[in-house]
């Protein structure tokens, strides 16, 4: 039995390492508490990314999410397999063959949304519409500060009429991500989210002024997202919350949210004289994002570092008593999303530390 806190897992001998778990009491506060903290479910589309879950997504259904954004294609499916009713694919499509394959899931019984942000990604939507005599519906992805993609605000009525104009596109609405508002401060990030906020109410109100239809309007991350889907006529888009992280949690310490998914590992090997020891944490069982030394948060000993890491092998410091070669490790991932894809699926523990299922990670595949 592994016992750190409120983590238990009763059997680790049965679990190979390394392997991703998922934590049920935990997963449902999560689930329970950003509908809370965003003043009821209804107002929130979530993303799929972090726990790419058939599983968790049907969690999320029934704690009546309004619906679903999706990095993939195969997220998408994912998510309108699940019984999702309204759906956004939020990265922009420009190779012909995805809009094609898009436009075979946007035949399903929901509503479901590509974006744009230039005009090329209007043509070639455009085009697979015209081609397929179908209407694809489309919102216009807005850069507020953070040059990844979107277009800039002046330049969103513009790409919007584009839309609104194709005899095969229906304007879906505004989308924006503020990824780099990554501020710990509340009251900054708050002052941040209320700006982007303000200007997407100015860009929808000129649209509907035009007579343009503007169905939806939201969007952020799990930084801001709360902040939308409490604004009248907004949705909010939280992600990492669902599983929570190391990272976010260090950046967001104020927030409720609980670790729910944690990686198993084991003391392969030990150096007491060097005050190390190496675990099966390699590269392959947990994300490389950030600083070597916050890649990886040890619930047995929160001070320990990570050091050196390679394809499989994760060597830390530890000074003090060690854990001898052969015992079990919890690690909480800095980022989580890019650790989900490094597994095929994650145990499902329950309250009692018992594996009570096992969650493919349905959306694994990019394809």
């Amino acid at each position: 039995m592994i016992k750190v806190g409120e983590y238990k897992v009763a059997e680790p001998d049965d679990i190979e390492t390394p392997a991703m778990l998922v934590f049920t009491d935990q997963l449902d506060h999560n689930i329970r508490t950003v509908g809370e903290l965003a003043g009821g479910s209804e107002h929130l589309f979530v993303h799929v990314k972090t726990h790419k879950s058939i599983d968790v997504t049907r969690k999320q259904l029934a704690s009546g999410v309004a619906g679903f954004k999706c990095a993939t294609l195969k997220e998408l499916e994912m998510t309108l397999d699940a019984g999702a009713q309204e759906a956004i694919l939020s990265y922009p499509l420009v190779q012909k063959s995805k809009v094609q394959r898009f436009a075979e899931l946007a035949q399903r019984e929901a509503i479901v949304s590509a974006i744009a942000s230039a005009p090329a990604h209007v043509q070639v939507l455009g085009d697979v519409a015209q081609e397929r005599q179908q209407t694809l519906r489309v919102m216009i992805d807005l850069n507020v500060g953070m040059f990844r993609t979107g277009v800039p605000l002046d330049g969103a009525i513009d790409l919007y009429r584009q839309v609104a104009q194709h005899p095969h596109l229906s304007p879906g609405g505004l989308h924006l991500y503020d990824g780099h508002d990554n501020l710990s401060e509340p009251q900054a990030r708050q002052a941040a989210a209320a700006r982007h906020i303000r200007d997407i109410q100015r860009l929808k109100a000129a649209l509907e002024g035009e007579g343009l239809a503007v169905p939806w309007v939201g969007g952020g991350g799990s930084f801001s997202s709360l902040y939308y889907a409490r604004t009248e006529g907004m949705y909010g888009s939280p992600g990492t919350c669902v599983y929570w992280d190391a990272g976010y949690g260090s950046k967001m310490a104020e927030l409720p949210f609980k670790w729910a998914a944690l990686v198993l590992t084991q003391v392969i090997d030990r150096y007491p004289e060097h005050q190390t020891l190496t675990t099966d944490l390699g590269t392959k069982a947990i994300s490389d994002d950030g600083p070597l030394a916050t890649r990886a948060k040890l619930l047995q000993n929160p001070k320990a570092e990570l050091t050196r890491q390679n394809e499989e092998h994760g060597v830390f410091s530890w000074s003090g008593p060690q854990p001898e070669v052969g015992a079990y490790l919890l690690a909480v991932p800095w980022h989580v999303c890019p650790t989900t894809i490094r597994y095929p699926g994650a145990h499902v523990i329950d309250g009692c530390g018992q594996v009570a299922d096992y969650y493919l990670h349905s959306a694994r595949d990019r394809a």
